[in-house]
Order: structure tokens, then sequence, then C-alpha cells
């Protein structure tokens, strides 16, 4: 991968996006190495957690329109606006994938996540920041809607409607504390103790919950969270629930807790 940069601790993964010199904003390089890491992930039983990172000073600044042609290498038969829509529609299966990938997905934003960035960041399932994080639904800044791959769903769900409508239509800069206030990270670490404490977090994850749990954890949640009904919720829950309840994974966690020590999981 030229864009990106993957590196395995164990059971948790560290993905880097890895544009520096661009504050790490998406070309088309990097939207297809996107797209092939998450259809990796999806059957990577040896990686249960994965921790979203970007090189240098920032997360990532959203679409590169800097990178002139590259961004718009029409097919001589299609044209502007069907290629364009193409990466459109591309930006956003890429996040699709992110949430379909059955690992829980950790941010450690290191600096400015604008744009496609902060759909990167809310699309994950928790984030953490460093006091230089900077969040920003910039779209409508740029003459476009300011609902754009996702925002318009993980917002709302995250920080509430009032403040999703404030970000969509100012497309202010968010700094990290307001950011803290109001729920959009869930804590501000200095820069040097920020991937250390995300994997800390995954750490503390993985330990304490079996791998099919974990998994099933986030298949529930990435439906309820659409707006299901009580009754199919519970319904959903019952069945993961028994699911998980009949591996020996289950069987191990019981034990462990009645011999008052750490589970030694085995369903990896």
């Amino acid at each position: 991968m030229n864009t990106l940069r993957f590196e395995q601790e164990g059971p948790i993964g560290i993905l880097t996006l890895n544009r520096p010199e661009r504050l790490n904003a998406i070309n088309h390089e990097m939207l297809r190495e996107l797209h092939a890491f998450w259809d990796e992930r999806h059957r990577d039983y040896g990686c249960r957690i994965i921790v979203i990172t970007g090189a240098g000073r920032g997360f990532c600044a959203g679409l590169d329109l800097k990178a002139g042609s590259e961004q718009g290498q029409w097919q001589p038969d299609v044209g502007p606006v069907q290629d364009s829509y193409t990466f459109q529609s591309d930006l956003a299966d890429m996040v699709v994938k992110m949430r379909r990938a059955p690992q829980p997905i950790i941010s450690a934003v290191n600096g400015p996540a604008t744009g496609g960035g902060l759909s990167i960041a809310i699309a994950s399932d928790i984030r953490i920041g460093t006091e230089t994080a900077r969040f920003a639904c910039s779209f409508l800044n740029l003459g476009l809607s300011g609902c754009d791959v996702g925002s318009s769903y993980h917002l709302p769900k995250i920080v509430g409607a009032p403040h999703a409508a404030d970000m969509i239509y100012s497309g202010r800069l968010i700094d990290a504390p307001e950011a803290k206030e109001m729920g959009l990270v869930t804590q501000i670490v200095e820069h040097e103790r920020l991937l250390p404490t995300a994997i800390d977090i995954a750490k503390g994850i993985v330990r304490q919950s079996s791998p099919l749990g974990l998994r099933l954890s986030k298949e529930v949640l990435n439906e309820t969270v659409t707006g299901i009904s009580l009754e199919n919720a519970l319904k959903l829950e019952n069945r993961t629930q028994i699911l998980a309840s009949q591996t020996a994974d289950s069987r191990e966690a019981r034990q462990a807790w009645f011999e008052k020590r750490e589970p030694e999981w085995r369903d990896a």
C-alpha cells in the first residue's frame, strides 16, 4: 500500500492514513486502497479491533482538492458528471464497508479531521483526540450540500440534532474542547499519548470480550442505531446472545469469573 500503513500488535490492527504532505487527504489511490483494506478485514479473524490515525500533523483533510487531473481522470465514453458520481459513490461505499467490518474501530484524531476525514472519524465506534484535533463538516463551504459521506446519518446520532445542524450548516471548525463537550470525542490526550491511549482502550476491549461476542456486539449496534423498533432490537439481541452463549469462550468466561481470573479466549 502506498497511501496507507497497516501494522498489527496481536489482535489490534493499526491503520495509518499515510499522505502526510497533503494532511492525509483522500485521492483516488487512497480510496482504492481503503476499499481493499476493508474488504480484507471482513474475514480477518486475527484482527479483532482497529485503530485509525493519520501520519504527520493531521488525521485527514477530506478530499484532495489540489490533486488536479488525478481526481478527474474521466473515461472517454463517460464524462465529468458520471465520473464524479462514480467517485462520490465509491466514497460512500467505503464508509459502508467501515461499518460492516466486524472489528470495532477507534479513531485517534491527531489534527484536522474535515470533510471526508470527519466522515471517517464519525463512522468509527470510538473517537479520541489531541488538543490540536479539529473537526469540520466543511462541504457547504465549498458550494456543496452540507450533508455528505454519512454526515447527516452519523452526526445526529453522536452529538444530537442541534449540534449536528450547527456543524452541517455553518461548516465551522470545532476545536478539541468543544468536541469533547458535545460528545464527538470521549477524551483529549497529549499528542505523544494519543496512539498509546487508543491502543490501551483497544487492549481493554479485547481482554474483556470474546472474539465472537465483540463481533456480534458491533453487528447489533449497527442495526439498532438505524432506528429499528424496540421489539426488533430485542429479537436481534436475543438471537446473538443465545448464539454467543453456546461457545467455548462463553463457558470459559463464566469459569474465569468464578475463579477470579482473566479469561483465555479461544474462538479467535
